[in-house]
């Protein structure tokens, strides 16, 4: 029988108010190394099945509670972005995404790809 204490908690999520819905962005993070790694991904307001990446970057933490809140931070700031219309070119996830990155640059955060990550790490 382990001893070994286990943390389980609801997968951390973010929801945000657009068009007369509630939308559902997932936050993922992962520890890779000397920071978190932590990826944003779009449900959409009816929790489907398929999920598109918005931004996958670096927060410069070694905390996944403190990588979530800064998601947190970020991704209001790219709904404050986007609403103010300056990715109008841009629409829907796609736009959303890019203001997600135009944020996460600024704030002096490194974009990540896990997919390349775990490959140089397995």
């Amino acid at each position: 029988m382990s001893t070994d204490a286990r943390l389980i908690r609801p997968r951390p999520y973010l929801e945000f108010d657009a068009g007369g819905m509630v939308h559902r962005v997932d936050i993922t993070t992962k520890d890779i190394g000397c920071t978190i790694g932590t990826e944003l991904r779009y449900v959409g307001p009816f929790r489907s099945l398929t999920s598109v990446r918005l931004v996958a970057y670096r927060p410069g933490t070694r905390h996944s509670d403190c990588a979530e809140e800064c998601a947190a931070e970020h991704l209001t700031k790219a709904l404050e972005k986007y609403r103010a219309g300056s990715r109008f070119s841009l629409s829907g996830v796609e736009g959303l995404a890019e203001c997600l990155r135009d944020v996460v640059t600024e704030d002096g955060c490194r974009l990540w790809d896990p997919e390349h990550e775990e490959d140089e790490w397995n």
